[in-house]
């Protein structure tokens, strides 16, 4: 199973997708429809925990008696826009430092599947967006809450990451400290673009975990 080739397909047929769980079930179809023999769970409980919760999978393929966690994200600013005669309505997610706390989120929890599951030897991490603050950096000097979390082209992500002052409210449920094993080069590239309309140029970012 090779995701960078079954993400190359997907954009061919798929350039957008009307929700994350659009864009899982998509996915998940490519990855079957090139490797008939793999086996393909979607939304797997795991029996490990991570900060208290049972990890819980957006896509696990089985193969060769090899389990690979595949974690997904789906961040879009609001547009309207048609692909082969079908209409997409994006919704406007904000909240953008709860999406790069999530996705670092989804690296240390495909870090934990390697850890405690016999049969992971890597897992993949993925965001899909329309949203241009999460692949550019902050051009601005002042401090924000989320530094350690940005999750722009070229950065590297590592070690102990935390917010800065943030209040609770606005991170509840996401108080914890991510913690990562590896060393995680952040990198995006093009899947998508339907000209120069505002939000409508989709970028993709793909991280591999593995031993």
């Amino acid at each position: 199973m090779n995701i960078y080739d079954a993400i190359n397909a997907l954009r061919q047929e798929r350039p957008v997708f009307h929700s994350e769980a659009d864009f899982q079930f998509a996915l998940a179809w490519k990855i079957q429809e090139l490797n008939p023999a793999v086996d393909i769970r979607l939304e797997y409980t795991t029996h490990f925990r991570i900060h208290d919760r049972l990890a819980h999978i957006d896509i696990v393929v089985f193969e060769n008696r090899k389990a690979i966690p595949i974690e997904l994200k789906y961040k879009t600013l609001f547009t309207e826009m048609h692909d082969k005669g079908e209409a997409f309505i994006l919704k406007n997610h904000r909240a953008q430092n709860l999406g790069r706390y999530d996705y670092l989120l989804d690296i240390e929890r495909i870090e934990a599947c390697r850890a405690s599951w016999d049969i992971c030897e890597e897992g993949y991490a993925i965001m899909l967006s329309n949203d241009p603050s999460y692949w550019k950096p902050n051009m601005s000097s002042k401090k924000t809450v989320c530094d350690q979390f940005r999750i722009h082209h070229g950065i590297e992500k590592t070690g102990t990451l935390q917010w800065e002052n943030a209040g609770i409210g606005a991170i509840k449920g996401r108080e914890n400290p991510i913690t990562l094993d590896g060393r995680y080069p952040i990198r995006w590239s093009e899947y998508s673009s339907f000209g120069t309309a505002r939000n409508q140029s989709f970028m993709i970012t793909v991280t591999k975990i593995q031993k």
